[in-house]
């Protein structure tokens, strides 16, 4: 038996020896084409995670076999949602490209979800190559709340003048006196100051002893800034806004002389932002009517 195993493994040897003998020295293990991702600065070649709308660089650099030395004659990025494939860049490549291709994109991806982003070179030979990596395309903007029909009165009047955006209250004087961790903000109508929405700290409310402003000792920091957005433009917005930066040195403690389809911008001492729309400013009295949209 040793025999005819030393027998067997010098057949198994030589017929070994025989196809290796054949095997040629020039024989290509990778026959394809290659890409790659270009990396850094403003490029993205990894798995990245952005807002709807936005826009991210996309760079390749893609290069014949040098062993082959097949052209490349083809280029293709394919994005992939929810399991269909569609193609976003189709490209026969011209003869300068034949060997080498190196290219830059700007994509914009407008709709929530997970995308793979794919991208492959072709040769003459129908090789291949591709790269790939995920775009996470996450809701743009934050969570609103909408309040309409919000009136205001005078000190005097049972409505109330004070406005706490964070449960949608409105105060009277005693009430808010009460609460002024609460108040964001404050109406009055006043002969300089004409419609007025204001911050608890405001100069001009403080000096209307009948809000008796001046014996509080929590006055929110609320910040206004006049817009041109109009009335149609603010009933427009759903359940998610992408707010503008709120600059705060463009901020006043009020926003005075409002008309009817005014919307001012705000922002709150707790950092929440939010627009309020001029509804109705009565003809009669200290009284008006708004609407409000705040972050959640």
């Amino acid at each position: 038996m040793k025999k005819i195993s030393f027998y067997l493994i010098a057949l198994l040897i030589g017929v070994s020896t025989v196809f290796t003998s054949c095997s040629k020295d020039d024989d290509i293990l990778d026959p394809n084409p290659t890409i790659d991702f270009k990396g850094g600065g403003e490029y993205v070649a990894n798995d990245v995670t952005i807002k709807a709308g936005e826009s991210i660089k996309v760079g390749v650099n893609a290069a014949y076999n040098s062993q082959t030395k097949k052209k490349l004659t083809k280029f293709n990025i394919i994005l992939t949602a929810n399991n269909t494939p569609t193609t976003l860049i189709d490209e026969t490549l011209t003869s300068n490209q034949e060997s080498v291709y190196s290219q830059d994109f700007m994509i914009t991806f407008p709709n929530v979800g997970v995308v793979k982003l794919v991208a492959r070179i072709t040769d003459s030979d129908n090789k291949t190559d591709e790269v790939e990596f995920t775009v996470t395309v996450e809701q743009a903007g934050v969570e609103v709340k909408k309040k309409t029909n919000v009136e205001f009165g005078s000190f005097n009047d049972p409505i109330g003048s004070f406005y706490a955006s964070s449960t949608e209250e409105v105060f009277t004087v005693s009430q808010a006196a009460a609460n002024q961790a609460k108040v964001d903000l404050v109406f009055f109508k006043g002969v300089t100051n004409g419609n007025t929405i204001a911050a608890p700290d405001d100069t001009d409310a403080n000096g209307i002893t009948d809000f008796n402003l001046n014996t509080w000792t929590t006055k929110n920091q609320t910040r206004f800034i006049k817009t041109t957005m109009t009335a149609a433009e603010f009933d427009a917005i759903g359940t998610v806004y992408n707010f503008p930066e709120f600059v705060a040195a463009n901020g006043l403690t009020k926003a005075n002389q409002l008309a009817n389809g005014n919307v001012i911008y705000f922002r709150t001492q707790a950092g929440k932002r939010g627009y309020a729309k001029v509804v109705d400013l009565y003809t009669k009295g200290d009284k008006a009517k708004f609407d409000f949209i705040i972050e959640k």
